[in-house]
């Protein structure tokens, strides 16, 4: 492995520690068990008590760990072993694939939320198998983790996945759920984006898509379907292909947007921060019009054009409380420099993954 991958790994899992979602350890492993990487919260105190109990701590954790991998490794097929997630007395251990090649352990806060974590999770593993087989995007992907507020009724349907009853796998640490990688999964997700003209709707789909960026505005005329392929995990036999309807934000087309709406799995409601009319009227009209044909579907609410900070009327304070109003999700990026916009599809395609799984 090179030291550039190296490092490039070591800040996607400071970033994963530093992101807030209550993950205090993050280990890399290969399949054999060496450890390629690790994280902890120790190397981001400046309190040198706290620092060495905080290294007490970790340390006890890490020989936990290194346990219950080898316990894995020697009672199920690593190859299919998928996801679990263990509770300890203090802690709860999430155990993801990373593609073909390494395993993901994270160590977070017993109180932490699995319906927040798991998503994050299972992006931060798609990007490490990328780095690994050396396919990530610089250009259109980042090591960042995306702010993407997640309402509190969010459901990936973990209790579906609950172990009833499980013998302890190392000293005082329990299997709770287990999501197996036994079959293969090709499930198509319709997706629409809706909003006024000139939002940046299209440029959005196109940073997705990984197409270059254009400036200057040239309006959606009717519909663009475009279609993307999203490996979960980093695995080529779990896609999510996207089907992607920009709708022009014209108001001619808004007699005839009902007939395109059937079907779809979930919306994205974008507005730009820096026009206050797009935000009032992606809530007025979109967001109400599309959950009254559409109903309890995933909406998500995008405050776009970032880089216009400087002409920002709309704060992210608003935007979130709104979202939070209105039971959605709610992120802001830069569709024109590829602010959080790969990673925002990504989120809520793994989203989808789960209830595909729990449906089946």
């Amino acid at each position: 492995m090179s030291i550039n991958i190296e490092q490039n790994i070591s800040t996607l899992l400071k970033n994963f520690v530093e992101s807030g979602y209550d993950v205090e350890l993050v280990f890399l492993y290969n399949r054999e068990g060496l450890l390629i990487s690790k994280f902890d919260m120790t190397e981001l105190s400046d309190d040198s008590n706290n620092k060495k109990n905080m290294e007490e701590v970790y340390g006890a954790i890490s020989g936990l760990v290194e346990n219950l991998f080898k316990k894995i490794s020697m009672e199920y097929n690593l190859n299919n072993f998928g996801t679990g997630s263990f509770d300890t007395p203090d802690h709860r251990i999430i155990f993801l694939e990373a593609g073909p090649e390494a395993v993901m352990v994270c160590v977070c806060n017993y109180k932490a939320d699995l319906n927040s974590v798991f998503p994050i999770a299972y992006l931060v593993v798609e990007k490490i198998a990328q780095l690994l087989e050396g396919t990530f995007d610089y250009k259109f992907n980042s090591l960042e983790i995306p702010e993407l507020n997640i309402y509190r009724e969010f459901d990936i349907f973990l209790e579906k996945y609950k172990v009833k009853e499980s013998e302890p796998l190392a000293q005082d640490v329990i299997l709770k759920h287990h999501i197996s990688r036994e079959k293969k999964v090709d499930v198509n997700f319709k997706l629409i984006i809706l909003g006024s003209a000139s939002v940046g709707k299209t440029t959005l789909v196109n940073s997705f898509l990984n197409k270059e960026q254009k400036f200057g505005y040239r309006p959606t005329i009717g519909m663009n379907i475009s279609m993307q392929k999203y490996c979960i995990q980093g695995f080529k036999d779990e896609i999510i292909t996207f089907l992607i309807y920009d709708y022009a934000g014209q108001e001619f087309f808004k007699r005839v947007r009902h007939e395109y709406y059937t079907g779809a799995n979930c919306v994205f409601i974008v507005y730009d921060i820096s026009r206050r009319e797009t935000f009032d009227e992606s809530i007025d009209f979109w967001f109400k019009d599309a959950k009254k044909e559409l109903g309890d579907i995933p909406f998500v609410i995008i405050g776009n054009k970032v880089d216009l900070e400087s002409k920002r009327q709309i704060s992210i304070e608003e935007g979130k409380k709104k979202a939070e109003e209105l039971r959605s999700f709610f992120i802001e990026t830069s569709a024109l420099y590829n602010k959080n916009v790969i990673d925002t599809f990504k989120l809520i395609g793994i989203g989808h993954f789960f209830k595909v799984l729990d449906e089946s």
